[in-house]
């Protein structure tokens, strides 16, 4: 009994001794089966982390039986297939968080509508799952469950039959898909065209939904989103990025006559393009089935950025009124509707024929109205309004249907035809001399190695000036005809230049005598530009800023610039030429390209001849290229002393109510500086100007401003006759931090012997952009405006005992640094969403 006590306790606490392992017997006869598991579906692993991401989405239409269009009784087939991110397998619609069919169509303003019917889609907006006028892939509401419209495949391939063309309108139909991972950071929402009834394929109003007009204003080039309404955070963490993706394609599934949305694509874009120009923003519309819309007052801080913007107190004269920067047909003029008029001129209500608020015209020429009869020249309906003096337009003939809005608006026929109020007619409209441009320009007098410029040479330009019109021929009068006027100067370096050639407050005037002189010999139809002084050994003063003095002129290359303005009747135009040339070295010169020409005229608007819609300045600059000449560094907006306007007493001066204009000698005079220290140096300006509605405004901390226009303390400029223009609305209308959006590659080809411009560099034989890649507190300082970063910069700056400041931006923000601009800005991957439209207290 003891010892088999012991053997027990000893198995049992294993404390015995084992013997050899025999060996391994047969292998015995194999279980039962035991029961079938689930199939399991391999994790799908992102690319840069997390799982269920998307790499695409690839949608797919059968072709219809007669090889161009579908026909009654024939059902389209759709095809969707997901890719997972970083796997080699399709998704299936439950690894997704959104897949949605949407069908709408035909392209036509009036007619587009989703197609239900073909869709088979909830139209119950009171649908509990508020799944209507789509249908969701992943748990899918059929307005008729038994047509089995949808198939999934076992590799996730999704098949959906649409139902029987019937009573659609015959047209071109887009459908998409939108989907979207679970944690929403990947989102697509491809397109595809259908075509029902004919095989006429049409387009959209702003053009091909892969190459919109909207596209040239709104997609960042840093990441390629598109910055619309939906991109915003908010309803969505990070944003519905995708519904913005191909505008106004995606725009129109939702946005339609009967959508998704009860509010129209036409109602959303003319809307907010109108912007602080809105009159009654987001009011019912009954007459034209557009409820309230409690979107637009958001957007009544939006100006349109095609230049000139017009007299901004008359928004008769607003920028948006040039709808060919929108529109790729010609469906603005000759199709005019209630709907598509009436979101412009949202105060106009047809059902009663009322304006209200009424359209103000001013008051007539010979100073206020007290009769109706004095309004005549403002229209057929302006009335007198007695109590202000001005003339209005308060009534509108009822229209009870579109019948007759051809009848007195056609596009150049009727009481009021479309091209006729859409001309953009203020004093600087950018139109009247497209198609001019300067030929055969040339620059000598160097006397220096290579011909570059030395001290003392006399400079010679000589020029054609083309009017590019049927026939082709040179403009021979510029210097006898007095509506032409033309202005020289030159500056450099094109690293940072400054002025050469120039007056105290800017160019030469070509046609004075004393500053040069301008010929012109018939015989080669060619004119010859010489300024009266030599090239200086220092250049020009910034502009309003004697104190900052003069710098020695450095060697490298400078810029010649001269315009030539014209004004008529009213209107004035300009067409302007630039040469690089060599001063102090023998070297190829290049011009300055920080920014390009077409950067700034994707936005603000772009001739057919190649130039941009800037327009400042009465008209007269409009290459983006050429603005530091005069906008230098250390250069300032106006200050005490400036005069102004006409006056005898101090309340005709505009700047007197806040203190800082006082009429003297009977001209309004600064009589305390508005703008203390407010540069309007090139890179600081324009950095300001688009971030300024974000910005914290520490450099503008002490400005007066000027109620109840211009808030105290906000980025304004006291420009031309003393007028204080107030920027702190803007916004660029992509996300800033997407720099190449204006700091562009110029893609030009280029060697040792053709260099690209300043700011531009030669990679691979193109001239690629790296300006915005080098950090300076001049340049960052602008959107980065805050009393800490002002510190920050303090701090990492040296002031030696001699010589210009050294600052150390480099060691952390140059390109490869931790910190590198580029890696600061990064918005690409991982995607960032947008900075809020507003600024958060």
């Amino acid at each position: 009994m003891r010892w088999a006590l012991s053997l027990l306790g000893m198995a049992v606490l294993g404390l015995g001794c084992l013997g050899d392992r025999g060996t391994q017997g047969a292998e015995g006869p194999p279980g039962p089966t035991g029961p079938t598991g689930d199939a399991g579906v391999r994790p799908c692993v992102k690319i840069d982390g997390g799982t269920a991401g998307i790499a695409g989405v690839t949608l797919d239409v059968s072709s219809p039986i007669n090889g161009q269009f579908f026909t009654a009784g024939e059902k389209p087939v759709v095809t969707v297939k997901v890719s997972g991110a970083g796997c080699d397998r399709l998704l299936q619609p439950s690894e997704v968080g959104t897949e949605s069919l949407y069908v709408a169509g035909p392209r036509r303003t009036l007619a587009v509508r989703t197609a239900s019917t073909l869709l088979n889609a909830v139209t119950d907006r009171s649908a509990a799952n508020n799944q209507h006028h789509f249908v969701s892939l992943i748990s899918p509401s059929f307005a008729d469950p038994s047509q089995n419209n949808l198939a999934l495949a076992a590799d996730g391939t999704v098949t959906y039959t649409l139902a029987p063309v019937s009573s659609e309108v015959p047209g071109t139909y887009t459908v998409g898909v939108w989907t979207k991972s679970k944690d929403e950071e990947d989102q697509f929402f491809p397109l595809q065209d259908l075509q029902i009834g004919t095989g006429t394929v049409e387009q959209f109003a702003s053009g091909a939904a892969d190459a919109s007009s909207c596209l040239s204003c709104h997609q960042a080039l840093a990441n390629g989103k598109v910055y619309l309404h939906h991109i915003q955070p908010g309803f969505a963490p990070l944003g519905d990025y995708a519904l913005d993706s191909a505008p106004v394609g995606t725009c129109n599934l939702c946005h339609n006559n009967d959508g998704y949305s009860v509010n129209h694509t036409v109602r959303k874009v003319h809307g907010v393009h109108r912007g602080e120009h809105q009159t009654d923003a987001g009011v019912a519309h009954p007459e034209y089935d557009l409820p309230a819309d409690p979107s637009l007052p958001s957007y009544l801080n939006v100006g349109f950025p095609i230049m000139p913007t017009g007299d901004t107190a008359n928004p008769a004269t607003a920028m948006e009124k040039d709808c060919t920067s929108c529109h790729a047909d010609s469906r603005w003029q000759t199709s005019p509707s209630r709907l598509a008029c009436g979101t412009c001129h949202d105060n106009l209500f047809f059902d009663t024929g009322t304006l209200n608020p009424p359209r103000v015209f001013g008051q007539p020429s010979g100073g206020a109205c007290t009769s109706s009869s004095q309004c005549t020249s403002f229209g057929t309906f302006a009335v007198c309004n007695a109590g202000t003096g001005n003339c209005e337009r308060q009534t509108h003939p009822v229209q009870p249907d579109d019948a007759q809005c051809g009848t007195c608006h056609g596009p150049t026929n009727g009481v009021s035809p479309i091209t006729a109020g859409h001309f953009i007619s203020t004093f600087n409209a950018p139109i009247t001399l497209q198609g001019f441009a300067f030929k055969n320009v040339a620059v000598t007098g160097g006397t220096g190695p290579g011909s570059s410029f030395q001290v003392g040479d006399t400079l010679t330009l000589k020029f054609q000036l083309f009017d590019n019109h049927t026939p082709p021929a040179v403009v021979p009068d510029l210097v006898t005809n007095s509506a032409w006027a033309g202005t020289f100067l030159v500056a450099g370096p094109t690293s940072n230049p400054q002025r050469v050639y120039g007056t105290s407050g800017g160019g030469l005037n070509m046609k004075t005598a004393g500053q040069g002189t301008l010929t012109y010999d018939g015989a080669s139809q060619t004119y010859t530009y010489v300024p009266t002084a030599t090239w200086p050994a220092s250049s020009l003063a910034p502009i309003n800023n004697a104190a900052a003095g003069t710098q020695t002129n450095p060697a490298g290359s400078y810029t010649v610039w001269f315009y030539w303005a014209r004004t008529t009747t009213g209107v004035r135009d300009a067409v302007d030429a630039q040469v690089a040339v060599a001063f102090g070295a023998s070297q190829t010169a290049s011009g300055r390209q920080v920014v390009t020409q077409a950067a700034c005229g994707a936005c603000h608007g772009m001739t057919s001849s190649g130039f941009p819609h800037l327009a400042q300045h009465g008209g007269q600059r409009k290459n983006g290229e050429t603005c530091s000449t005069c906008h230098s560094q250390n250069a300032l907006d106006r200050g005490v002393g400036s005069t102004g306007v006409a006056c005898t007493t101090n309340a005709q001066c505009p700047g007197s109510a806040a203190g800082w204009e006082a009429c003297s000698g009977g001209v309004c005079t600064v009589t305390v500086d508005p703008t203390p220290g407010i540069t309007i140096d090139y890179q600081q300006l324009i950095h300001d100007i688009h971030f300024a509605r974000l910005r914290d405004n520490f450099t503008e901390r002490t400005n007066l401003g000027l109620p109840p226009g211009i808030p105290a303390g906000t980025l304004s400029y006291l420009g031309f006759n003393n007028t204080l223009s107030g920027f702190g609305e803007i916004l660029a209308p992509v996300d800033v931090r997407s720099c190449t959006n204006c700091h562009r590659d110029t893609k030009a080809s280029c060697s040792d012997s053709a260099p690209c411009g300043f700011g531009q560099s030669c990679q691979s034989g193109k001239c690629v952009n790296v300006a915005w890649q080098t950090p300076t507190a001049r340049a960052c300082l602008t959107c980065h405006d805050s009393a800490a970063a002002a510190s920050h910069a303090a701090a990492n700056t040296f002031i030696p005992p001699s010589g210009p400041p050294i600052e150390t931006c480099n060691i952390c923000h140059d390109p490869g640094a931790i910190l590198s601009v580029s890696a600061v800005h990064n918005i690409r991957s991982p995607y960032v969403p947008p900075y809020q439209r507003e600024k958060v207290p």
